[in-house]
């Protein structure tokens, strides 16, 4: 059992806050290229009854994934909720043995045996201590020590999330007794996320100690299942997948549920990823302007997401507009040029092997602060991605897919223009 995470001061739960933020935004990528990389059709080499099984645990890696955002938008209002800022940044994957506990080993790798049980193991719940009873996560907060040389902490104590979770609720219990709940929770609940923006039961406004633990708790058994298992945890549904995944195995022992993806699969070197890393480059030419594409629409489709985080200027109708253009982009974006990908050649070096989606975050994914400013950068972004679409000469399915796409950016360009106009 790892050492339980102590949180004595407003800049420690600030800080592990944003790395629970940062955590759960790279799992969902995880997930997510999992997902873009199962087969879809019997013409992949696989029967009808194979199929079934595929598309089932296909269909629940994506739900995992929408629950995977859920999390960390629930991390976000509980910074904003605290004086912190949300945090849709992270580190570009696969992430630096030093960014997070060894335990948490996140890499972009297609749907497989050995994937599955990472997803498992990330996933898994934490056991109760021995002899732990009330008082502890959910009882009184247990009074911590003054260490001077923890001021501001960077430590990183926990081993999984269940143990991060309680720990952060542990130092909200705790904290709320030190400053009072109206000296703790000072941020206003306006500036944070609300399920009325999106179809996520359980996206509510953190505003004391209550909703505080509501949300912490909605992650923590959504997760990992809590202490004990959980057959409707990410844990617990995880497991039922490896459980059919080794039963079509042993009927038919060269089933391959996925296309022959690269792992870590990049157009070019991310600039916070070594040489030494365990990265992939695109060779081919068509592959690399779609993996660049693609890039550039997950970092619009983020820096949208942060300024609904961000807003203060905006109507009602601006922020719901703001979300359906979000959800629009993960649906007719973001889905079918990372399924597109999957299919494309990764180049002459990786013979047999297609690439993939990257998710590439560049320097200046941060979103202007400012409402005007940040709609002017995303109706100009809208429109170069889509013309960018145009230029790309191509044929067959991708040209359909690109074409979707394309029509889709140039729509949300001109919602953002009309209603910048009626302002």
């Amino acid at each position: 059992m790892d050492a339980p995470v102590r949180i004595e001061n407003r800049a420690q739960l600030i800080y592990l806050l944003t790395e629970a933020a940062e955590l759960e935004h790279g799992i969902m990528c995880c997930y997510l290229f999992a997902a873009f990389s199962m087969k879809r059709g019997v013409d992949e080499g696989i029967s009808e009854e194979q199929l079934g099984f595929v598309r089932r645990w296909r269909r629940t890696i994506l739900q995992i994934s929408i629950e995977e955002m859920l999390h960390m938008c629930l991390a976000c209002n509980l910074l904003t909720a605290v004086g912190g800022a949300p945090h849709l940044r992270r580190p570009n994957l696969p992430v630096s043995p030093k960014a997070y506990p060894p335990s948490f080993k996140l890499e972009l790798a297609p749907f497989c045996r050995q994937s599955l049980e990472n997803f498992i193991f990330i996933e898994r719940p934490e056991d109760p201590e021995p002899g732990a009873g009330e008082g502890t996560s959910l009882g009184s907060p247990i009074p911590l020590p003054p260490k001077l040389s923890d001021i501001f902490s960077s430590a990183r104590e926990y081993q999984s999330q269940g143990r991060l979770y309680h720990g952060i609720e542990d130092g909200l219990q705790y904290l709320s007794q030190k400053y009072g709940e109206d000296r703790l929770f000072l941020g206003p609940p306006r500036a944070q996320i609300a399920g009325s923006y999106f179809t996520l039961p359980g996206l509510d406004p953190v505003t004391d100690l209550t909703t505080a633990e509501a949300a912490l708790q909605g992650i923590i058994v959504q997760g990992e299942g809590g202490r004990g298992f959980s057959k409707d945890s990410h844990h617990g549904r995880f497991l039922a997948i490896q459980e059919e995944y080794e039963q079509v195995l042993r009927e038919d022992p060269t089933f391959e549920p996925a296309r022959p993806v690269m792992w870590n699969p990049y157009s070019m070197l991310p600039n916070d990823v070594g040489i030494d890393s365990e990265v992939n480059l695109i060779e081919d030419p068509l592959s690399i302007d779609i993996s660049n594409l693609f890039d550039g629409c997950y970092e619009i489709l983020i820096q949208a997401l942060g300024r609904l985080f961000a807003h203060g200027e905006e109507s009602e109708d601006q922020l719901a507009q703001l979300s359906d253009i979000t959800e629009g982009l993960m649906v007719d974006v973001i889905g079918p040029l990372g399924d597109a990908l999957t299919q494309l050649p990764a180049g002459p070096s990786h013979s047999g092997l297609t690439a993939g989606p990257s998710f590439r975050f560049s320097r200046d994914v941060n979103t202007p602060p400012h409402r005007d400013a940040a709609r002017a950068l995303l109706i100009e972004r809208f429109k170069e991605l889509s013309a960018y679409c145009g230029f790309l000469e191509t044929q067959g399915a991708i040209a359909t897919v690109l074409t979707h796409v394309r029509r889709s950016l140039s729509r949300y360009a001109d919602q953002l223009s009309n209603s910048s106009k009626a302002d």
